[in-house]
Order: C-alpha cells, then sequence, then structure tokens
C-alpha cells in the first residue's frame, strides 16, 4: 500500500537520489520512459522542503519512491524562475496571464516501480494548493533537446493548456526549450479524479 505524506527536512537525500535515477543522460536523443529531471542539488532540495510545499511518495516497503514540489506565490516570486518570465513567449501575445493567487508545479517525480501512483501524489499537491487559497497552476515541459512528456498526460488531466515557451541556457545541457501551461485551479483535481488514471491511482 502506498501512501502521500509531507516532506521533511531528513527527506532531501532520498529526493536527491531520485532526481539523480532520472536525470537526463548527456548523449540523449529521446526522453527516458516515465521523463527526466534537470540538476537540483542537495541544498536546492532543502531548501525546497523548507520553503515550497513538497511531498513525498511512500512504496510499498515505506521508502520514498516520488515526490511533488509546488512552489506557493511568494515563494515563486521570489525564485530565479520568475526573474526569468521576461523569456516567455506567449502563444497569444495579447493574453494576459493571471499573477495573483498563483502556483507554480515545480517537479513531479515517481520511479518506475511507483509510477502507476502519480495521479495520488499529484492530487495531493493540487488538494492542498486549493486548500492554501491558490486559484492558478502554471508549469513547464521540456520540449528540446528532447520531448520530456511524461507528465503531459497529467497536465491534460488537470485541464491545463500550453500558453506560451521559454528559451534558456542550463548547465551541463546547453540550450533548453520548455513550454509552459496554465489551468484555472478551481476543479482541476475533480477533473483529474474523474479520469481513469485518477480512478486507478485512488483504488
Amino acid at each position: 500500500m502506498t501512501r502521500v505524506r509531507r516532506a521533511v527536512a531528513g527527506d532531501a537525500e532520498a529526493l536527491l537520489a531520485i532526481k539523480r535515477a532520472l536525470a537526463l543522460p548527456a548523449d540523449a536523443r529521446e526522453a527516458p520512459r516515465g521523463g527526466f529531471l534537470l540538476g537540483a542539488s542537495l541544498e536546492r532540495y532543502r531548501a525546497l522542503i523548507d520553503a515550497a510545499d513538497v511531498w513525498v511518495l511512500l512504496d510499498a516497503e515505506g521508502a520514498i519512491a516520488g515526490f511533488a514540489a509546488v512552489l506557493p506565490e511568494a515563494v515563486l516570486r521570489a525564485s530565479e524562475l520568475w526573474a526569468r518570465r521576461a523569456l516567455i513567449r506567449w502563444d497569444a501575445p495579447g493574453w494576459t496571464p493571471p499573477e495573483e493567487r498563483m502556483c507554480y508545479f515545480d517537479q513531479l517525480a515517481i520511479l518506475p516501480h511507483a509510477r502507476m501512483r502519480a495521479p495520488e501524489l499529484a492530487l495531493t499537491a493540487l488538494r492542498a494548493a486549493v486548500e492554501a487559497g491558490h486559484e492558478h497552476l502554471y508549469a513547464t515541459i521540456v520540449s528540446h533537446p528532447v520531448y520530456n512528456a511524461a507528465s503531459l498526460p497529467l497536465l491534460r488531466a488537470l485541464g491545463a493548456q500550453r500558453v506560451g515557451t521559454v528559451e534558456e541556457e542550463y548547465a551541463g545541457v546547453g540550450r533548453i526549450v520548455s513550454e509552459l501551461y496554465y489551468a484555472p485551479i478551481a476543479g482541476a483535481d475533480a477533473r483529474l479524479a474523474a479520469t481513469p488514471m485518477g480512478q486507478r491511482a485512488m483504488r
């Protein structure tokens, strides 16, 4: 039986181990099955646990098999992500992105043996964001140098739509292009729970 709980300071090493297990090989021509994570240090994961909203997924043996990290609005505004928002190329140039009561789904990572529980983990993180008063959700997925589509079915189940792209240089990887997705949070958890993937995860 799996279960989800809030991350604590001592979980940072386990989160880093999962990140390393899901790292993108330097010579990769396609995304590994289940997706990948770009760099984050132990210090970064400690800071995330301390300041953001981080949840961990425990497998049947009680080991951490995945995690979700959501940046609340205050943390997002203080982040490097927010500082780089001028780099975003909006799909609809006249669209005004909501910038109040927003959060950012920073990372969702699950080891292969627990991957079917991704919706359960995402639902927990999403419902916590709603309870904290957030109304708007943003997320990104890498589209270059390889397309990391692992979380795309989940984003679509939430009702998220692509609203733009952002290009940047990433240490150790080079040029990275990411797609930016947006979803109003209201009702997103119900939409996800009603999908076949959500129903399977919550059994």
